[in-house]
Parts: structure tokens; sequence; C-alpha cells
């Protein structure tokens, strides 16, 4: 609630206090609105659909929890400016997961048994919201992926990018990645952690940030590269961390994601660098955005 009794103190200190403003398209009446432009098309640009995609989850295993909130925005972008143009379609609903609702999930989501009891998403109408292979583009692409493929597998074959790893925010002058960070950060709020809502948000935040926006359709139109140190020595660990490298727990195997086969080889010659096993036992692993954040 805005504090109205400290209007004075406010006009006396401005400096002191920072005005949130509600994301425009995260009003209850947004959908009477649709469709909503965004941008002015361009006389004969090429433009493609983008589809803003949200879960809420019983869970954190795609195998064993299940989706409880699907919110998706599909809208229309300029492949020539890189630039949102309209906001096109909207869904949100509620499935029942069949079990009692976590109560950590109920307290982060505010979603109860009550709210999904009886409730089923409706397959014919998502499908068609993700029809035509449209750009998918979810805030934590790793997690949503692949609870979207396991209730939806038909839809697996659409290109997905993740805002939040695909984007470097600290080029654009953020000190973090999180959603609601970002958004705040530039002047708005909204109710978070309720699956349209996040959809709407990312959507208005890539709206306001058009640069960010074309890194992360560059990204998806970029090969990438999964390159893994096989058999790398315990002795060069810090080598490969302090370069970038994780630790794979399952492939029980060092790696590193890049961007582009120019950057591939410059790795391929630093693991021949560190270690003489390298040329015979680097794995690289070609992936497009269809590939991207699989299970």
């Amino acid at each position: 609630m805005f504090p109205l009794d400290r209007l004075e103190d406010i006009k006396n200190h401005p400096n002191d206090f920072k005005l949130l403003e509600r994301v425009p398209i995260t009003r209850e009446d947004v959908v009477e609105l649709l469709p909503i432009q965004l941008t002015p098309r361009a006389p004969e640009e090429r433009v493609c659909a983008v589809v803003f995609l949200d879960t809420e989850t019983t869970g954190m295993s795609a195998v064993s929890d299940k989706v409880i909130e699907l919110g998706l925005v599909r809208c229309t972008f300029s492949l020539d400016r890189k630039i949102l143009l309209s906001i096109d379609r909207i869904y949100d609903a509620y499935e029942d997961p069949k079990r009692p609702i976590p109560e950590e999930i109920t307290k982060l989501t505010g979603i109860t048994d009550e709210m999904v009891k009886g409730q089923v998403f409706d397959d014919e109408l998502v499908l068609n919201l993700v029809a035509g292979n449209p750009l998918i583009v979810a805030h934590n692409a790793k997690f949503d992926r692949p609870f979207f493929d396991r209730r939806f597998g038909p839809a697996s074959r659409s290109a997905w990018a993740c805002s939040a790893k695909e984007i470097n925010w600290s080029n654009h002058g953020f000190g973090g990645y999180k959603l609601e960070f970002l958004v705040q950060s530039m002047g708005y709020f909204y109710e978070a952690h309720r699956a349209c809502n996040d959809c709407l948000a990312l959507c208005y935040l890539m709206h306001l940030m058009p640069k960010a926006f074309e890194e992360l359709i560059n990204s998806s139109l970029t090969q990438t590269f999964r390159i893994d140190a096989v058999k790398a020595p315990f002795d060069v660990k810090d080598q490969l961390k302090q370069n970038g490298y994780r630790f794979d727990g399952t492939e029980k195997v060092w790696y590193i994601n890049v961007v582009g086969t120019e950057e591939a080889k410059n790795q391929v010659n630093f693991l021949q660098s560190v270690y003489s096993d390298a040329t015979r036992n680097v794995r690289i692993t070609s992936m497009t955005a269809k590939d991207r954040y699989r299970s």
C-alpha cells in the first residue's frame, strides 16, 4: 500500500524515496485489452512469434513433481529490428496434481489445494498457443522446459531461450538476474511467483529493454557447444574452474558451454594446454535452441 500519509516527506526529500509502478500489463483486465500494440509494425518487415512461458510446480523434479499452474503469453516480434511488436494471446490455468500441494509451495506461490481441485489444462489450447514452433522464452528454461516437455510432449520441437542465462545482465547495468529484481530496478512491481504474472512481467521487461531482447534473440539463433574435459586429472580442477568450467555430477566431467565455433576452438586449445590427454579426450556437443535446456 502506498504511504499516502508521507506525501509531504516525499515532496521535501524526493531523493530518499523511490516510486514503483505496477507493471501495466499485469492488471486483472489485461485479457480484455488484447491484442496490445507495443511498437508499430514497419512496412514489409519480417515478423515471428515468441511465447513467454512460466510454470509453477509441486517441486523441483520434472519426473516426480507436477505442474500446477501454467502461464503463456504469445507475442509478435520483428525479426529485422529484434523488438516486440504486440501481445496477442494469454493463457493462464491451473491443473490438479492429484496430491496435496506442499506447504512451502503454497507459501511461495499462494496456490492452494482448493484452487487447483478438479482443474485440468486445456491441451488443445496450449498446443495451439505454441503452434508454428515459435521461440519459447522462460526466465529459467532449464527448470521450465523439462516440466513443459513432459506434460506437453508434441511441443518439444520448439526452440527455447533462457532470459536469465542468455542475457548478460551485468553488461546492462544490473547486479543480478532474478526477474523480480530486474523489474523492480526498472521502477515496476508485480505479484511474483504466479505463472502468468511472471510471463507478463518478463514480456514487459523485454519491451522496456530492447537491447536485452535483441541479445536474447541473437543468442537463440546462434549455435552453441558443450565442451567436456573428459578424464581431466584432479590437479587441474582449479584451472578449469578459473576458466569457467563446471562439474557435472551426473556425467562426472568438467564442462563449459560456449557460443560459436571460434570460442569452441579456443576451449579445445585451452584444454590441450592444461592436460596432455586432452587431444584424445575432449568431447564436443553441438546444440541449437531446439536442443538447449532439455532434461
